[in-house]
């Protein structure tokens, strides 16, 4: 499974979050998680990144608990400016996974300039 496109998928995701046109499913909607979450998050590239497993060390429980404590909401959308800066989060801690995992792919792959 490609990680970096799953990483796109998941910043995608909070880019529609934070235009108003989606909302947050967790586990549900989640690109990584409808892979890892079954595996215990083994092989997901957010615990690869944060050493933690279920998104543990992310912005995303101050999001969810957010939603649970002042909105009260089954779709979790941006609803205040909290949400909002907890969404921005998200979004920008998904593009640091992104940027990590294509930086360590750039790593492992020869230049092929210096390939005779």
């Amino acid at each position: 499974m490609n990680k970096i496109k799953i990483m796109k998928a998941s910043v995608a995701k909070w880019e529609r979050i934070l235009a108003g046109k989606g909302a947050d499913g967790g586990v549900l909607d989640c690109p990584p998680c409808r892979i890892y979450y079954l595996l215990v998050c083994i092989g997901c590239p957010i615990a690869e990144y944060t050493g933690k497993k279920f998104c543990r060390g992310t912005p995303y429980p101050r999001w969810y608990w957010h939603h649970v404590n002042d909105h009260e909401e089954l779709r979790r959308r941006v609803y205040c400016p909290l949400c909002r800066q907890y969404a921005t989060e998200m979004r920008d801690f998904m593009i640091q996974v992104l940027e990590d995992l294509e930086n360590r792919q750039g790593r492992r792959q020869p230049d092929s300039l210096s390939d005779p």
